[in-house]
């Protein structure tokens, strides 16, 4: 019988290995388009913090993406180099900046999640309508759990 935790082990293992196929699968999307990316994965991960707000600031990066201060801050000064976003202070705490994309930078990320959608729709042209909808319904059940999940650990790590 499966304790608990080699329960959770398993889980972890099984989600992990599932987790790097899928994206795998997307990546292999990109790679048959003869696509070689502009930028890193890590600086697009910074770049994904844009999908849901407008400034966002180095702490949260590093909170959010486990990286270091020093580690997000040489990215985002990459990524400023490139004009993809400008830091500018924040007005209500001087320690901290606001970074925001440029209009290159918004270009840039338009045309990138473009050609996401667009890799993503090649591959889902070969599954049945069934499968798709079950698809979409999992992924989204996924977002939400893991969402939830993030939210109650970070309210957790507030409260300590």
């Amino acid at each position: 019988m499966k304790t608990d935790t080699t329960f959770h082990s398993d889980m972890t293992e099984t989600l992990f290995v599932n987790f790097q196929k899928m994206f795998r699968c997307l990546s292999f999307g990109r790679s048959l388009k003869a696509k070689s990316p502009t930028l890193s994965v890590a600086q697009m991960r910074i770049l994904s913090f844009f999908n849901e707000r407008d400034v966002v600031h180095i702490s949260e990066i590093s909170r959010v993406l486990g990286m270091s201060l020093q580690s997000v801050n040489n990215l985002v000064h990459r990524l400023e180099v490139m004009g993809h976003v400008a830091r500018s202070k924040n007005r209500s705490d001087k320690r901290m900046s606001d970074i925001r994309l440029t209009a290159r930078g918004r270009a840039g990320f338009k045309a990138f999640r473009g050609e996401q959608f667009e890799i993503i729709g090649e591959i889902l042209a070969g599954i049945d309508h069934s499968e798709k909808k079950l698809l979409l319904a999992t992924v989204e059940a996924a977002a939400i759990i893991l969402e939830k999940a993030v939210a109650d650990k970070t309210a957790g790590m507030a409260v300590q």
